[in-house]
């Protein structure tokens, strides 16, 4: 069995590569999907540097690029590219590729805890053995923080009563499982209880992982790193992941950041970077068909452009 299907190979693959003798970065390598494809596509001349915070994806993709010295794969988060470029000797970058949220395989395993559908220990972390469990993070919150979490990262409307529900079960005993909080969600007798388990644990998962700020932090390393005509392909999964990208971006497409009634620019901030493509690009019905996982994939691409 793979270890990750990975999703939209083909146009990431079209999308990112314009200089075959480049040196680009798959900042999330998981099962080394995405870089075994860029690998096929770039020249002898071409590197990788593979990245991951999850230990086992970094095993994995490790044995499946061995054969391919033009590849390097490293452990780090989003937050550490710049560290590991220097460290490898890599850059000015071609491509950097950056496919967020969680893997296929960190939720089949139920001993990580990412899925209600399975029962395991409550942990949810992508380095798994650094920093706190998912467990450990609901005991040191109050109601009102769990709230507020499930509202911001969940976008869930019934928040308060999940978090109460929540809160009270964890007073009675430490919520350690998955099923646990399975239950205690399932107590709040939710219309549609898989949708509403799926955007508590969602929430869960992207504040133990600090999933959006390591995000921002790779963007801002992205727009550093990447040489002029070097491009930048983010695969989201749902509107935090996106919207995030979006307004990143739309800041630096526009350049200009004066006031709509100021007649001329005065700010003398001009476009850093440019939308590859204006439209969404999203996953082929046929690859839906195959990986489910991709119905809800949005593939963004930008390019970086010379100042001034």
């Amino acid at each position: 069995m793979a270890y990750h299907v990975p999703v939209m190979v083909e146009e990431v693959v079209a999308g990112l590569v314009a200089d075959l003798d480049g040196s680009y970065v798959d900042a999330t390598v998981g099962g080394g999907g995405h870089s075994w494809a860029l690998l096929q596509a770039l020249g002898s001349k071409g590197r990788l540097l593979a990245v991951d915070r999850d230990r086992e994806a970094v095993a994995a993709a490790r044995v499946r690029l061995a054969a391919d010295a033009r590849a390097v794969v490293r452990q780090g988060r989003f937050a550490e590219l710049s560290e590991l470029l220097a460290q490898e000797g890599i850059g000015p970058l071609s491509g950097i590729l950056f496919d967020l949220g969680v893997s296929s395989h960190q939720i089949d395993a139920p001993a990580r805890g990412f899925s209600y559908q399975a029962d395991g220990p409550l942990d949810m972390r992508m380095d798994a053995g650094v920093g706190p469990t998912a467990a450990e993070w609901i005991a040191a919150r109050s109601e009102r923080e769990l709230a507020e979490l499930i509202v911001r990262y969940g976008e869930e409307r019934t928040a308060r009563r999940i978090a109460r529900s929540i809160y009270r079960q964890q007073r009675l005993a430490p919520l350690t499982t998955t099923q646990a909080l399975r239950l205690a969600v399932a107590a709040t007798r939710p219309q549609m209880l898989n949708k509403t388990l799926a955007r508590v644990f969602q929430a869960l998962r992207i504040a133990v992982n600090d999933e959006l700020g390591q995000l921002q932090a790779g963007l801002t390393a992205a727009e550093v790193s990447l040489k002029p005509g070097g491009r930048l392909a983010v695969l989201a999964y749902h509107s935090l992941e996106d919207r995030l990208v979006k307004q990143h971006f739309a800041v630096l497409v526009r350049g200009c950041i004066c006031p709509p009634r100021v007649p001329i620019c005065t700010c003398g901030r001009e476009p850093s970077f440019k939308r590859v493509s204006r439209k969404l690009q999203k996953a082929s019905e046929a690859e839906v068909k195959q990986n489910t996982r991709a119905r809800s994939a949005i593939l963004r691409i930008y390019e970086k452009i010379e100042a001034g």
